[in-house]
């Protein structure tokens, strides 16, 4: 990973936070290696629910966008350190070149670009639940269509769950939201292996006119 993407994390962050940032970048080469497809680069990249934005430089180095934005619903969240949300993600998207972060509900964003990326995002009171945040944040399928309207023409949505069972409702409403499934991924990692469920990422693309 060093070598094929020229970084170096441990350099720059923590060590908990340099191995998440690998363990991302390994699940992006590995679903874009296994499954063959065209890594989108350039444009505008938009990460939706990026709660402190750690992983903008794994995002930045595999798209290579031209302009990356995290948007956070909960960014002022303040932390047992005395720091807020919004005040980690500073230190983070100041290290990575054209890199923003937004506290905005993604659900009211008109933004449109070339990537959206969600990593775990909330599909089910479960999950919503263990982050200890409010059901009425819980809006997948509003999600999903906000996803479609901002999604560029031949522009790409990647979206990552935990397990079959959030996977399956992120795929149903991706599909109702009229996007067009491009194919998963799902093959566990050495450095996933602390997740109690697989990390599935799938591939989406806007419906053609």
């Amino acid at each position: 990973m060093r070598t094929r993407y020229q970084v170096n994390f441990e350099q720059r962050f923590s060590a908990p936070t340099s191995l998440n940032n690998y363990e991302y970048l390994d699940i992006l080469d590995r679903a874009w290696s296994e499954r063959g497809w065209t890594r989108p680069l350039g444009g505008v990249l938009c990460d939706v629910g990026s709660a402190s934005f750690w992983y903008a430089a794994t995002l930045e180095r595999f798209f290579q966008p031209s302009e990356l934005i995290g948007i956070e619903v909960e960014g002022h969240r303040l932390f047992t350190s005395g720091h807020t949300r919004i005040d980690y993600a500073a230190g983070y998207v100041a290290q990575v070149a054209n890199a923003r972060f937004i506290i905005a509900d993604y659900l009211q964003c008109d933004m449109a670009a070339d990537v959206i990326t969600a990593w775990f995002p909330f599909v089910t009171a479960a999950a919503i639940l263990a982050w200890r945040l409010p059901l009425s944040l819980l809006k997948p399928q509003q999600l999903f269509v906000r996803v479609a309207r901002n999604l560029k023409a031949g522009g790409r949505f990647v979206m990552v769950n935990h397990g079959k069972q959030e996977a399956e409702v992120g795929y149903a409403g991706c599909t109702a939201a009229g996007l067009v499934h491009c194919g998963s991924f799902d093959t566990p990692g050495v450095l996933s292996g602390h997740r109690s469920s697989p990390a599935i990422l799938s591939l989406w693309t806007s419906r053609p006119p």
